[in-house]
Protein backbone atom coordinates (compact mmCIF):
# COMPACT_ATOMS: atom_id res chain seq x y z
CA UNK A 1 0.00 0.00 0.00
CA UNK A 2 1.29 3.48 -0.92
CA UNK A 3 2.52 5.55 2.01
CA UNK A 4 1.98 9.30 1.73
CA UNK A 5 5.06 11.50 1.74
CA UNK A 6 4.51 13.22 5.08
CA UNK A 7 4.44 9.82 6.78
CA UNK A 8 7.19 8.26 4.70
CA UNK A 9 9.56 11.18 5.28
CA UNK A 10 8.70 11.81 8.90
CA UNK A 11 11.97 12.59 10.72
CA UNK A 12 13.51 9.69 12.64
CA UNK A 13 16.11 11.72 14.56
CA UNK A 14 16.45 15.30 15.81
CA UNK A 15 18.91 15.98 12.97
CA UNK A 16 16.13 15.37 10.42
CA UNK A 17 13.74 17.93 11.94
CA UNK A 18 13.58 21.06 9.77
CA UNK A 19 13.46 24.59 11.14
CA UNK A 20 13.39 23.91 14.90
CA UNK A 21 17.06 24.03 16.05
CA UNK A 22 16.17 25.89 19.26
CA UNK A 23 14.06 22.91 20.31
CA UNK A 24 16.10 19.98 19.05
CA UNK A 25 19.43 21.23 20.40
CA UNK A 26 17.98 21.81 23.88
CA UNK A 27 16.36 18.37 23.99
CA UNK A 28 19.58 16.69 22.81
CA UNK A 29 21.62 18.49 25.48
CA UNK A 30 19.17 17.43 28.19
CA UNK A 31 19.40 13.81 27.05
CA UNK A 32 23.21 13.89 26.90
CA UNK A 33 23.52 15.43 30.38
CA UNK A 34 20.78 13.28 31.90
CA UNK A 35 18.70 16.31 32.93
CA UNK A 36 15.41 14.82 31.73
CA UNK A 37 12.30 16.56 33.09
CA UNK A 38 9.11 14.75 34.03
CA UNK A 39 6.75 16.92 31.93
CA UNK A 40 7.14 18.79 28.63
CA UNK A 41 4.80 21.08 26.72
CA UNK A 42 5.26 21.42 22.95
CA UNK A 43 3.33 24.32 21.39
CA UNK A 44 3.14 25.76 17.88
CA UNK A 45 1.09 25.89 14.70
CA UNK A 46 0.09 22.75 12.83
CA UNK A 47 2.66 20.67 10.99
CA UNK A 48 5.74 22.17 12.64
CA UNK A 49 7.00 18.94 14.28
CA UNK A 50 5.50 18.80 17.78
CA UNK A 51 4.33 15.18 17.75
CA UNK A 52 7.34 14.13 15.66
CA UNK A 53 9.78 15.55 18.23
CA UNK A 54 7.77 13.92 21.02
CA UNK A 55 8.20 10.48 19.40
CA UNK A 56 11.89 11.08 18.72
CA UNK A 57 12.36 12.10 22.35
CA UNK A 58 10.52 8.98 23.53
CA UNK A 59 12.89 6.83 21.44
CA UNK A 60 16.02 8.74 22.49
CA UNK A 61 15.27 8.59 26.22
CA UNK A 62 14.81 4.80 26.02
CA UNK A 63 17.40 4.02 23.31
CA UNK A 64 19.97 1.36 24.21
CA UNK A 65 22.70 3.00 22.11
CA UNK A 66 22.01 6.74 21.79
CA UNK A 67 24.26 8.83 19.54
CA UNK A 68 24.82 12.43 20.75
CA UNK A 69 21.31 12.63 22.13
CA UNK A 70 19.73 11.08 19.01
CA UNK A 71 18.16 7.58 18.99
CA UNK A 72 20.15 4.99 17.09
CA UNK A 73 16.98 3.71 15.33
CA UNK A 74 18.60 0.25 15.20
CA UNK A 75 18.11 -1.26 18.66
CA UNK A 76 15.06 -3.30 19.57
CA UNK A 77 13.63 -0.46 21.68
CA UNK A 78 13.83 2.07 18.82
CA UNK A 79 12.37 -0.39 16.33
CA UNK A 80 9.63 -1.41 18.79
CA UNK A 81 8.60 2.19 19.43
CA UNK A 82 8.67 2.90 15.70
CA UNK A 83 6.35 -0.01 14.83
CA UNK A 84 4.29 0.52 18.04
CA UNK A 85 4.96 -3.01 19.33
CA UNK A 86 6.30 -1.66 22.64
CA UNK A 87 3.49 -0.49 24.90
CA UNK A 88 5.64 1.68 27.14
CA UNK A 89 5.11 4.66 24.84
CA UNK A 90 1.45 5.69 24.71
CA UNK A 91 0.01 8.36 22.41
CA UNK A 92 -3.42 9.73 23.30
CA UNK A 93 -5.57 12.10 21.26
CA UNK A 94 -7.17 14.48 23.73
CA UNK A 95 -9.59 15.72 21.07
CA UNK A 96 -11.46 12.40 21.19
CA UNK A 97 -10.50 11.36 24.74
CA UNK A 98 -11.18 14.55 26.63
CA UNK A 99 -13.38 13.49 29.52
CA UNK A 100 -12.39 12.85 33.12
CA UNK A 101 -13.02 9.10 32.65
CA UNK A 102 -10.32 9.00 29.94
CA UNK A 103 -7.80 10.69 32.23
CA UNK A 104 -8.67 8.34 35.08
CA UNK A 105 -7.97 5.40 32.79
CA UNK A 106 -4.63 6.99 31.87
CA UNK A 107 -3.75 7.43 35.54
CA UNK A 108 -4.52 3.76 36.13
CA UNK A 109 -1.93 2.81 33.51
CA UNK A 110 0.69 5.02 35.17
CA UNK A 111 0.76 2.72 38.18
CA UNK A 112 2.45 -0.02 36.16
CA UNK A 113 6.22 0.09 35.66
CA UNK A 114 7.75 -0.14 32.15
CA UNK A 115 7.68 -3.62 30.60
CA UNK A 116 10.70 -3.24 28.29
CA UNK A 117 11.88 0.34 28.16
CA UNK A 118 13.46 2.51 30.84
CA UNK A 119 10.66 5.11 30.91
CA UNK A 120 6.96 5.10 30.26
CA UNK A 121 6.26 8.07 27.98
CA UNK A 122 2.72 9.44 27.63
CA UNK A 123 2.21 11.76 24.62
CA UNK A 124 -1.06 13.71 24.90
CA UNK A 125 -1.85 15.46 21.59
CA UNK A 126 -4.24 18.44 21.36
CA UNK A 127 -4.18 18.64 25.14
CA UNK A 128 -6.12 21.93 25.16
CA UNK A 129 -9.27 19.93 24.31
CA UNK A 130 -9.41 18.33 27.78
CA UNK A 131 -12.28 19.41 30.01
CA UNK A 132 -11.69 21.37 33.21
CA UNK A 133 -12.44 18.26 35.29
CA UNK A 134 -9.93 16.23 33.26
CA UNK A 135 -7.23 18.86 33.79
CA UNK A 136 -7.91 18.84 37.52
CA UNK A 137 -7.65 15.04 37.61
CA UNK A 138 -4.31 15.19 35.76
CA UNK A 139 -2.88 18.04 37.80
CA UNK A 140 -1.41 16.26 40.83
CA UNK A 141 0.05 13.37 38.86
CA UNK A 142 1.57 15.79 36.36
CA UNK A 143 3.31 17.63 39.21
CA UNK A 144 4.76 14.53 40.92
CA UNK A 145 4.60 11.50 38.61
CA UNK A 146 6.45 8.25 39.35
CA UNK A 147 10.17 8.37 38.53
CA UNK A 148 9.68 6.17 35.46
CA UNK A 149 6.96 8.36 33.84
CA UNK A 150 7.44 11.25 31.39
CA UNK A 151 4.56 13.37 30.09
CA UNK A 152 4.77 15.20 26.74
CA UNK A 153 1.80 17.47 26.06
CA UNK A 154 1.31 18.91 22.57
CA UNK A 155 -1.08 21.72 21.58
CA UNK A 156 -1.70 24.39 18.98
CA UNK A 157 -3.51 26.63 21.49
CA UNK A 158 -1.50 26.95 24.71
CA UNK A 159 -3.58 29.91 25.88
CA UNK A 160 -6.43 27.48 26.58
CA UNK A 161 -4.40 25.53 29.12
CA UNK A 162 -4.81 26.33 32.83
CA UNK A 163 -1.90 28.19 34.43
CA UNK A 164 -1.52 25.31 36.90
CA UNK A 165 -0.72 22.97 33.98
CA UNK A 166 1.65 25.42 32.28
CA UNK A 167 3.66 25.94 35.47
CA UNK A 168 4.38 22.22 35.81
CA UNK A 169 5.89 21.72 32.34
CA UNK A 170 9.00 22.68 30.44
CA UNK A 171 7.61 24.64 27.52
CA UNK A 172 9.04 24.55 23.98
CA UNK A 173 7.55 26.82 21.30
CA UNK A 174 7.83 25.48 17.76
CA UNK A 175 8.20 28.18 15.09
CA UNK A 176 6.76 28.24 11.60
CA UNK A 177 9.34 26.79 9.22
CA UNK A 178 10.97 29.46 7.05
CA UNK A 179 9.91 29.37 3.36
CA UNK A 180 13.42 28.75 2.06
CA UNK A 181 13.91 25.84 4.49
CA UNK A 182 10.62 24.32 3.32
CA UNK A 183 11.64 24.78 -0.32
CA UNK A 184 15.02 23.09 0.24
CA UNK A 185 13.38 20.13 1.99
CA UNK A 186 10.80 19.75 -0.78
CA UNK A 187 13.52 19.73 -3.45
CA UNK A 188 15.44 17.04 -1.57
CA UNK A 189 12.38 14.80 -1.09
CA UNK A 190 11.23 15.30 -4.71
CA UNK A 191 14.67 14.28 -5.92
CA UNK A 192 14.62 11.17 -3.73
CA UNK A 193 11.19 10.28 -5.13
CA UNK A 194 12.40 10.59 -8.71
CA UNK A 195 10.89 14.00 -9.40
CA UNK A 196 12.01 17.60 -9.67
CA UNK A 197 10.61 20.88 -8.36
CA UNK A 198 11.88 24.36 -9.22
CA UNK A 199 12.43 27.18 -6.72
CA UNK A 200 9.35 29.18 -7.75
CA UNK A 201 7.07 26.18 -7.20
CA UNK A 202 8.79 25.33 -3.91
CA UNK A 203 8.31 28.85 -2.57
CA UNK A 204 4.68 28.80 -3.72
CA UNK A 205 4.06 25.59 -1.78
CA UNK A 206 5.85 27.07 1.25
CA UNK A 207 3.56 30.11 1.11
CA UNK A 208 0.47 27.95 0.85
CA UNK A 209 1.62 25.72 3.73
CA UNK A 210 2.05 28.80 5.99
CA UNK A 211 5.14 27.41 7.70
CA UNK A 212 3.81 23.87 8.16
CA UNK A 213 6.07 21.10 6.84
CA UNK A 214 3.30 18.51 6.85
CA UNK A 215 0.99 20.67 4.73
CA UNK A 216 3.85 21.35 2.30
CA UNK A 217 4.55 17.64 1.87
CA UNK A 218 0.86 16.95 1.28
CA UNK A 219 0.76 19.53 -1.54
CA UNK A 220 3.99 18.12 -2.99
CA UNK A 221 2.53 14.61 -2.87
CA UNK A 222 -0.57 15.78 -4.75
CA UNK A 223 1.48 17.72 -7.30
CA UNK A 224 3.71 14.72 -8.00
CA UNK A 225 0.56 12.79 -8.81
CA UNK A 226 0.07 15.18 -11.74
CA UNK A 227 3.66 15.41 -12.93
CA UNK A 228 7.16 14.47 -11.83
CA UNK A 229 8.39 17.82 -13.19
CA UNK A 230 6.77 20.33 -10.87
CA UNK A 231 6.69 24.02 -11.76
CA UNK A 232 4.57 27.01 -10.75
CA UNK A 233 1.69 26.12 -13.09
CA UNK A 234 1.63 22.55 -11.78
CA UNK A 235 1.14 23.81 -8.24
CA UNK A 236 -1.59 26.26 -9.33
CA UNK A 237 -3.49 23.50 -11.14
CA UNK A 238 -3.06 21.13 -8.18
CA UNK A 239 -4.49 23.43 -5.53
CA UNK A 240 -7.00 25.26 -7.77
CA UNK A 241 -5.30 28.65 -7.72
CA UNK A 242 -5.87 31.36 -10.30
CA UNK A 243 -2.15 31.97 -10.56
CA UNK A 244 0.04 35.02 -11.11
CA UNK A 245 -1.23 35.63 -14.64
CA UNK A 246 -4.86 36.03 -13.62
CA UNK A 247 -3.98 37.99 -10.47
CA UNK A 248 -1.92 40.46 -12.50
CA UNK A 249 -4.82 40.86 -14.94
CA UNK A 250 -7.25 41.51 -12.10
CA UNK A 251 -4.95 44.11 -10.55
CA UNK A 252 -4.50 45.76 -13.94
CA UNK A 253 -8.27 46.04 -14.32
CA UNK A 254 -8.49 47.59 -10.85
CA UNK A 255 -5.86 50.18 -11.73
CA UNK A 256 -7.61 50.98 -15.03
CA UNK A 257 -11.07 50.93 -13.39
CA UNK A 258 -12.28 48.40 -15.95
CA UNK A 259 -15.17 46.75 -14.11
CA UNK A 260 -16.46 44.98 -17.21
CA UNK A 261 -13.13 43.19 -17.73
CA UNK A 262 -13.12 42.20 -14.04
CA UNK A 263 -16.51 40.53 -14.45
CA UNK A 264 -15.24 38.62 -17.48
CA UNK A 265 -12.20 37.40 -15.57
CA UNK A 266 -14.30 36.21 -12.63
CA UNK A 267 -16.66 34.43 -15.02
CA UNK A 268 -13.73 32.73 -16.74
CA UNK A 269 -12.22 31.58 -13.45
CA UNK A 270 -15.58 30.37 -12.18
CA UNK A 271 -16.13 28.37 -15.38
CA UNK A 272 -12.71 26.78 -14.81
CA UNK A 273 -13.91 25.61 -11.36
CA UNK A 274 -11.52 27.90 -9.53
CA UNK A 275 -12.48 28.34 -5.89
CA UNK A 276 -13.59 31.93 -5.23
CA UNK A 277 -12.48 31.65 -1.60
CA UNK A 278 -9.01 30.65 -2.79
CA UNK A 279 -9.05 33.56 -5.29
CA UNK A 280 -9.90 35.97 -2.48
CA UNK A 281 -7.06 34.51 -0.41
CA UNK A 282 -4.66 35.02 -3.33
CA UNK A 283 -5.72 38.67 -3.64
CA UNK A 284 -5.27 39.15 0.12
CA UNK A 285 -1.75 37.74 -0.14
CA UNK A 286 -1.02 39.98 -3.14
CA UNK A 287 -2.21 43.22 -1.54
CA UNK A 288 -0.47 42.32 1.71
CA UNK A 289 2.75 42.30 -0.30
CA UNK A 290 1.78 45.66 -1.86
CA UNK A 291 1.10 47.10 1.61
CA UNK A 292 4.49 45.92 2.91
CA UNK A 293 6.34 47.30 -0.11
CA UNK A 294 4.57 50.66 0.31
CA UNK A 295 5.44 50.75 4.02
CA UNK A 296 8.86 49.10 4.44
CA UNK A 297 12.11 50.14 2.76
CA UNK A 298 13.53 46.61 2.55
CA UNK A 299 10.55 44.24 2.24
CA UNK A 300 12.49 41.20 0.98
CA UNK A 301 12.52 39.42 4.34
CA UNK A 302 8.78 39.92 4.86
CA UNK A 303 7.49 38.63 1.51
CA UNK A 304 7.71 35.03 0.30
CA UNK A 305 8.40 35.39 -3.42
CA UNK A 306 11.05 34.75 -6.01
CA UNK A 307 13.20 37.63 -7.28
CA UNK A 308 11.13 37.90 -10.46
CA UNK A 309 7.85 37.98 -8.50
CA UNK A 310 9.27 40.55 -6.08
CA UNK A 311 10.28 42.80 -8.99
CA UNK A 312 6.76 42.65 -10.43
CA UNK A 313 5.25 43.40 -7.03
CA UNK A 314 7.49 46.46 -6.56
CA UNK A 315 6.48 47.75 -9.97
CA UNK A 316 2.77 47.27 -9.20
CA UNK A 317 3.17 48.88 -5.75
CA UNK A 318 3.92 52.19 -7.48
CA UNK A 319 0.25 52.35 -8.51
CA UNK A 320 -1.03 52.23 -4.91
CA UNK A 321 -0.55 54.11 -1.67
CA UNK A 322 -0.21 52.48 1.72
CA UNK A 323 -3.69 53.74 2.70
CA UNK A 324 -5.21 52.28 -0.47
CA UNK A 325 -3.66 48.87 0.11
CA UNK A 326 -4.90 48.82 3.70
CA UNK A 327 -8.45 49.72 2.63
CA UNK A 328 -8.42 47.08 -0.10
CA UNK A 329 -7.19 44.48 2.38
CA UNK A 330 -9.99 45.40 4.77
CA UNK A 331 -12.56 44.92 2.04
CA UNK A 332 -11.09 41.59 0.92
CA UNK A 333 -10.88 40.30 4.51
CA UNK A 334 -14.52 41.23 5.06
CA UNK A 335 -15.55 39.39 1.89
CA UNK A 336 -13.44 36.37 2.84
CA UNK A 337 -15.32 36.11 6.13
CA UNK A 338 -18.67 36.34 4.31
CA UNK A 339 -17.65 33.61 1.87
CA UNK A 340 -16.56 31.40 4.76
CA UNK A 341 -20.04 31.76 6.27
CA UNK A 342 -21.65 30.29 3.15
CA UNK A 343 -22.84 33.23 1.02
CA UNK A 344 -22.75 32.97 -2.78
CA UNK A 345 -19.01 33.10 -3.33
CA UNK A 346 -19.08 34.22 -6.96
CA UNK A 347 -21.48 37.10 -6.28
CA UNK A 348 -19.49 38.22 -3.24
CA UNK A 349 -16.27 38.12 -5.28
CA UNK A 350 -17.83 40.25 -8.01
CA UNK A 351 -19.17 42.75 -5.47
CA UNK A 352 -15.87 43.27 -3.70
CA UNK A 353 -13.95 43.66 -6.98
CA UNK A 354 -16.39 46.32 -8.21
CA UNK A 355 -16.04 48.15 -4.90
CA UNK A 356 -12.26 48.03 -5.12
CA UNK A 357 -12.38 49.13 -8.75
CA UNK A 358 -14.41 52.19 -7.76
CA UNK A 359 -11.82 53.11 -5.12
CA UNK A 360 -8.65 52.63 -7.11
CA UNK A 361 -7.86 56.30 -7.83
CA UNK A 362 -4.57 57.53 -6.34
CA UNK A 363 -6.13 59.42 -3.47
CA UNK A 364 -6.61 58.31 0.13
CA UNK A 365 -9.88 56.42 0.03
CA UNK A 366 -12.63 56.65 2.62
CA UNK A 367 -13.53 53.00 3.14
CA UNK A 368 -16.61 53.64 5.29
CA UNK A 369 -18.06 56.12 2.79
CA UNK A 370 -17.48 53.81 -0.16
CA UNK A 371 -19.03 50.91 1.77
CA UNK A 372 -22.21 52.92 2.28
CA UNK A 373 -22.50 53.95 -1.38
CA UNK A 374 -21.50 50.70 -3.12
CA UNK A 375 -25.09 49.51 -3.53
CA UNK A 376 -25.70 52.38 -5.97
CA UNK A 377 -22.84 51.05 -8.17
CA UNK A 378 -21.82 54.50 -9.56
CA UNK A 379 -19.45 54.82 -12.47
CA UNK A 380 -15.80 55.40 -11.46
CA UNK A 381 -15.87 59.06 -12.57
CA UNK A 382 -19.17 59.76 -10.81
CA UNK A 383 -17.86 58.00 -7.70
CA UNK A 384 -14.90 60.38 -7.56
CA UNK A 385 -17.20 63.43 -7.92
CA UNK A 386 -19.52 62.17 -5.17
CA UNK A 387 -16.60 61.59 -2.82
CA UNK A 388 -15.19 65.08 -3.40
CA UNK A 389 -18.59 66.70 -2.79
CA UNK A 390 -19.12 64.67 0.35
CA UNK A 391 -15.68 65.61 1.71
CA UNK A 392 -16.26 69.34 1.00
CA UNK A 393 -19.65 69.16 2.71
CA UNK A 394 -18.07 67.48 5.73
CA UNK A 395 -15.35 70.15 5.96
CA UNK A 396 -18.00 72.91 5.87
CA UNK A 397 -19.94 71.24 8.66
CA UNK A 398 -16.84 70.96 10.81
CA UNK A 399 -15.94 74.63 10.28
CA UNK A 400 -19.48 75.70 11.16
CA UNK A 401 -19.46 73.63 14.33
CA UNK A 402 -16.04 74.96 15.35
CA UNK A 403 -17.26 78.54 14.97
CA UNK A 404 -20.42 77.77 16.93
CA UNK A 405 -18.37 76.27 19.75
CA UNK A 406 -16.13 79.34 19.76
CA UNK A 407 -19.16 81.62 19.99
CA UNK A 408 -20.62 79.63 22.85
CA UNK A 409 -17.30 79.58 24.73
CA UNK A 410 -16.94 83.35 24.42
CA UNK A 411 -20.49 83.79 25.74
CA UNK A 412 -20.01 81.89 29.02
CA UNK A 413 -19.71 83.88 32.26
CA UNK A 414 -16.18 84.58 33.42
CA UNK A 415 -14.95 81.66 35.50
CA UNK A 416 -17.20 79.04 33.88
CA UNK A 417 -15.04 78.47 30.77
CA UNK A 418 -11.74 80.44 30.55
CA UNK A 419 -11.61 82.82 27.56
CA UNK A 420 -8.17 84.03 26.51
CA UNK A 421 -7.65 87.76 26.58
CA UNK A 422 -10.67 88.86 28.65
CA UNK A 423 -10.39 92.40 29.87
CA UNK A 424 -8.73 93.03 33.20
CA UNK A 425 -10.62 96.25 33.92
CA UNK A 426 -12.83 96.28 37.03
CA UNK A 427 -16.58 95.99 36.68
CA UNK A 428 -17.11 99.61 37.66
CA UNK A 429 -14.86 100.83 34.86
CA UNK A 430 -16.63 98.64 32.34
CA UNK A 431 -19.98 99.94 33.61
CA UNK A 432 -18.90 103.55 33.08
CA UNK A 433 -17.93 102.78 29.51
CA UNK A 434 -21.30 101.16 28.88
CA UNK A 435 -23.04 104.18 30.35
CA UNK A 436 -21.24 106.49 27.96
CA UNK A 437 -22.12 104.31 25.04
CA UNK A 438 -25.79 104.19 25.99
CA UNK A 439 -26.05 107.94 26.52
CA UNK A 440 -27.75 108.43 23.16
CA UNK A 441 -31.39 107.37 22.98
CA UNK A 442 -31.86 107.96 19.26
CA UNK A 443 -31.96 104.83 17.08
CA UNK A 444 -29.50 104.90 14.20
CA UNK A 445 -30.33 103.47 10.77
CA UNK A 446 -27.81 100.82 9.75
CA UNK A 447 -28.79 101.42 6.13
CA UNK A 448 -27.71 105.05 6.26
CA UNK A 449 -24.51 104.28 8.17
CA UNK A 450 -23.57 101.40 5.87
CA UNK A 451 -24.28 103.27 2.65
CA UNK A 452 -21.96 106.14 3.59
CA UNK A 453 -19.34 104.08 5.48
CA UNK A 454 -15.76 103.66 4.24
CA UNK A 455 -13.50 100.60 4.65
CA UNK A 456 -11.51 100.58 7.88
CA UNK A 457 -7.92 100.20 6.68
CA UNK A 458 -6.58 99.02 10.06
CA UNK A 459 -9.05 96.13 10.50
CA UNK A 460 -6.55 93.38 9.63
CA UNK A 461 -4.17 94.77 12.23
CA UNK A 462 -7.04 94.89 14.73
CA UNK A 463 -7.80 91.24 14.05
CA UNK A 464 -4.17 90.27 14.70
CA UNK A 465 -4.32 92.03 18.08
CA UNK A 466 -7.67 90.36 18.79
CA UNK A 467 -6.03 86.97 18.09
CA UNK A 468 -3.60 87.61 20.95
CA UNK A 469 -6.28 88.50 23.51
CA UNK A 470 -9.30 86.39 22.47
CA UNK A 471 -8.64 83.49 20.10
CA UNK A 472 -12.27 82.22 19.99
CA UNK A 473 -13.48 85.64 18.87
CA UNK A 474 -10.69 85.86 16.28
CA UNK A 475 -11.55 82.42 14.87
CA UNK A 476 -15.13 83.55 14.22
CA UNK A 477 -14.29 87.07 12.93
CA UNK A 478 -11.16 86.19 10.94
CA UNK A 479 -12.99 86.43 7.60
CA UNK A 480 -14.88 89.63 8.45
CA UNK A 481 -14.49 93.17 7.08
CA UNK A 482 -14.94 96.52 8.88
CA UNK A 483 -16.22 99.88 7.73
CA UNK A 484 -16.07 103.21 9.62
CA UNK A 485 -18.56 106.05 9.69
CA UNK A 486 -17.69 108.69 12.26
CA UNK A 487 -17.67 106.97 15.64
CA UNK A 488 -19.44 103.87 14.31
CA UNK A 489 -17.43 100.78 13.38
CA UNK A 490 -19.62 98.54 11.21
CA UNK A 491 -18.50 94.92 10.93
CA UNK A 492 -19.46 92.80 7.91
CA UNK A 493 -19.57 89.17 9.15
CA UNK A 494 -21.78 86.09 9.12
CA UNK A 495 -24.48 85.12 11.60
CA UNK A 496 -22.02 83.54 14.03
CA UNK A 497 -19.90 86.69 13.96
CA UNK A 498 -22.91 88.83 14.78
CA UNK A 499 -23.79 86.56 17.66
CA UNK A 500 -20.21 86.84 18.87
CA UNK A 501 -20.44 90.65 18.84
CA UNK A 502 -23.38 90.47 21.26
CA UNK A 503 -20.94 89.37 23.96
CA UNK A 504 -19.88 92.31 26.13
CA UNK A 505 -16.37 90.96 26.68
CA UNK A 506 -15.75 90.63 22.95
CA UNK A 507 -17.19 94.09 22.23
CA UNK A 508 -15.02 95.68 24.92
CA UNK A 509 -11.92 93.92 23.62
CA UNK A 510 -12.53 95.22 20.09
CA UNK A 511 -13.21 98.77 21.33
CA UNK A 512 -9.98 98.79 23.32
CA UNK A 513 -8.04 97.60 20.27
CA UNK A 514 -9.61 100.29 18.04
CA UNK A 515 -8.78 102.94 20.66
CA UNK A 516 -5.20 101.65 20.73
CA UNK A 517 -4.87 101.73 16.92
CA UNK A 518 -6.77 104.88 15.92
CA UNK A 519 -7.65 106.68 19.15
CA UNK A 520 -11.37 106.46 18.30
CA UNK A 521 -13.85 105.50 21.06
CA UNK A 522 -16.12 103.68 18.64
CA UNK A 523 -19.53 102.11 18.78
CA UNK A 524 -20.01 98.71 17.13
CA UNK A 525 -22.72 97.82 14.66
CA UNK A 526 -23.41 95.46 11.77
CA UNK A 527 -22.56 96.43 8.22
CA UNK A 528 -25.85 95.97 6.39
CA UNK A 529 -26.38 98.16 3.35
CA UNK A 530 -29.43 96.08 2.44
CA UNK A 531 -31.25 97.63 5.40
CA UNK A 532 -32.44 94.36 6.91
CA UNK A 533 -31.15 95.08 10.42
CA UNK A 534 -31.52 98.17 12.63
CA UNK A 535 -28.93 99.22 15.19
CA UNK A 536 -30.11 100.61 18.54
CA UNK A 537 -27.49 101.81 21.05
CA UNK A 538 -30.03 101.49 23.89
CA UNK A 539 -30.43 97.76 23.28
CA UNK A 540 -28.84 96.28 26.39
CA UNK A 541 -28.74 92.77 24.96
CA UNK A 542 -26.22 93.77 22.28
CA UNK A 543 -25.75 95.75 19.10
CA UNK A 544 -27.77 93.47 16.80
CA UNK A 545 -31.40 92.51 17.09
CA UNK A 546 -31.34 89.17 15.29
CA UNK A 547 -31.76 86.22 17.70
CA UNK A 548 -28.59 84.15 18.19
CA UNK A 549 -30.66 80.98 18.42
CA UNK A 550 -32.41 81.76 15.13
CA UNK A 551 -29.07 82.45 13.46
CA UNK A 552 -27.60 79.15 14.64
CA UNK A 553 -30.70 77.30 13.45
CA UNK A 554 -30.47 79.00 10.04
CA UNK A 555 -26.76 78.19 9.66
CA UNK A 556 -27.28 74.61 10.80
CA UNK A 557 -30.13 74.16 8.30
CA UNK A 558 -27.89 75.42 5.49
CA UNK A 559 -25.19 72.92 6.53
CA UNK A 560 -27.68 70.05 6.82
CA UNK A 561 -27.25 69.71 10.59
CA UNK A 562 -30.20 68.94 12.84
CA UNK A 563 -30.47 71.25 15.90
CA UNK A 564 -32.46 70.66 19.07
CA UNK A 565 -33.68 74.00 20.50
CA UNK A 566 -33.30 72.69 24.04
Amino acid sequence: MYQVLYRKWRPKTFADVVGQPHVTETLKNELISGRVAHAYLFTGSRGTGKTTCAKIFAKAVNCLHPVDGNPCCECEICRGIEDESIMDVTEMDAASNRKIEDIRQLLEEIRYTPAQAKYRVFIVDEVHMLTTEAFNALLKTLEEPPSYVIFILATTEPHKLPATILSRCQRFDFHRVQPQAVCNRLKYIAEQEGGDIDDEAGLMIARLADGGMRDALSILDQAMGRSKQINYLTVCETVGMAGTGYINEIVGCIINKDAAALMRLVSELYASSKDMLRLCDELISYFRSIMIICTVKNPEGLITASEAELGELKQAAGQFTSAQSVNILNMLQESYEKMSRGVNKRVEMEIVLIRICGLSDKQTMNYAESNASVSRSPSPSQSGINQTAAINSLISRIESLEKAVGALQAGFPKGAIPVLGTTSEPAAARGSVSAKQNSSNVPVSVIELSNSAKPFAEWNRALELLKEVNKPAYSVLSDSRAFVNGKYLLIDTNGFGRDMLRNSIVKESIRQIIRQISGIDCRLGPYSPSGAVQYNPNNTSGDITVSAVEKIKQRAAQAGIEVDEN
